[in-house]
């Protein structure tokens, strides 16, 4: 899933754990200063549906760039 938001490129995607769950997997891509910027993000939380920790893991991009990409709590 790729979408934007606020001037962010989103890419999120899921991969499969040992235990059949989905665990979101985000990637965020922006310009701060005239400088390119990625971060890498992952949610400790598995999803029973691949739909399901996509959509999740853009929920929390989406937040993470409202609270103004401060250090990620949880890497």
């Amino acid at each position: 899933m790729n979408k934007t938001h606020k001037g962010h490129s989103i890419i999120v995607s899921a991969a499969q754990a040992a235990t059949r769950q989905w665990r979101p997997r985000l990637t965020v891509i922006w310009s701060k200063d005239g400088e390119g910027k990625v971060s890498k993000l992952t949610i400790n939380r598995a999803f029973r549906m691949r739909r399901e920790a996509e959509t999740e893991g853009f929920i929390v991009a989406k937040k993470w760039i409202d609270d103004g990409t401060p250090p990620f709590p949880w890497d």
